[in-house]
């Protein structure tokens, strides 16, 4: 029995564009409502038509219950269903591990194009983890104890992980009232990559970005990504993960919008539904 999804979609609001959807993909310990506060009106003023999937176990889609159990191959699926459940096949943006996620789908099935915000490399969460075990070890063990479900981070600790230093409280206040618990299984599938295992992508158009001040996600783990998909890495400055929320959310808004107008026309005219590779 397939899981039922959240799924949020905004139309578009201002003069609907001949483009395909766009489809926005959260990251760890988030969910959908992480795009409905910037991203989703940003872009349907703009003439887009916008979904916000919560993968199982996230928002208010199935799986709480069992969300420890949950693996990146079901959320692979779960971004396969909600692919199906939008009537043209949409272009679709992945922020950390939803850009994970979307690299995964990519190997077995086409896209009109595709976006990676400060996504999980090829190779995993490893390279993060050791980064944070020798540059911010208090961090690092906080992470794992909120994720134990025994840590309740403060907001000047969210702000050093996900955001920039001037970011508002209002926005350190969201993370906290909205952000959960994320799979264990997911975790792991994504700590312990076979580095010989990780399969190609067909080529596609892609846009890889990246943040300067990510303490997650380097700029070389970004690079990685980029390499995967024969595009530059571009690194945007004074930003935070949560490239969709961070105080200056509006230039990934503003690069992603320049990205969309210079796809090549038979992109925006694409009305293929996804198929197997």
């Amino acid at each position: 029995m397939q899981p039922r999804l959240e799924l949020i979609h905004e139309a578009a609001t201002g003069t609907a564009r001949h483009a395909p959807p766009l489809l926005f993909v959260h990251g760890a310990f988030c969910a959908a409502w992480c795009w409905q506060e910037t991203f989703l009106p940003w872009f349907a003023r703009l003439g887009y038509d916008c979904w916000a999937l919560s993968l199982e176990g996230h928002g208010d889609s199935d799986g709480r219950q069992y969300l420890a159990a949950i693996s990146i191959d079901d959320y692979v699926r779960n971004l396969g269903s909600a692919i199906k459940r939008i009537k043209r096949t949409p272009i679709v943006i992945g922020h950390s591990m939803g850009g994970f996620v979307l690299q995964q789908y990519l190997i077995r099935h086409r896209l009109p194009a595709a976006a990676f915000l400060a996504s999980v490399p090829p190779t995993g969460l490893a390279s993060s983890s050791l980064r944070l075990l020798t540059q911010a070890p208090g961090l690092l063990l906080n992470l794992n104890l909120y994720q134990q479900g025994s840590y309740n981070p403060a907001q000047s600790e969210l702000r050093d992980l996900l955001l920039s230093a001037d970011a508002p409280d209002s926005t350190t206040n969201l993370l906290v009232q909205r952000c959960q618990l994320e799979s264990q299984r997911a975790v792991m599938d994504m700590t312990l990559v076979n580095p010989l295992g990780i399969a190609a992508i067909p080529p596609l158009p892609s846009l890889v970005l990246g943040a300067a001040e990510d303490m997650l996600i380097s700029p070389q783990d970004v690079v990685a990504t980029a390499e995967r998909l024969d595009v530059n890495a571009e690194i945007l400055p004074h930003m935070g993960h949560m490239m969709m929320l961070d105080t200056r959310w509006e230039r990934t808004a503003e690069r992603l919008q320049q990205w969309l107008e210079d796809l090549p026309a038979e992109v925006l005219a694409s009305t293929d539904s996804h198929v197997a590779a």
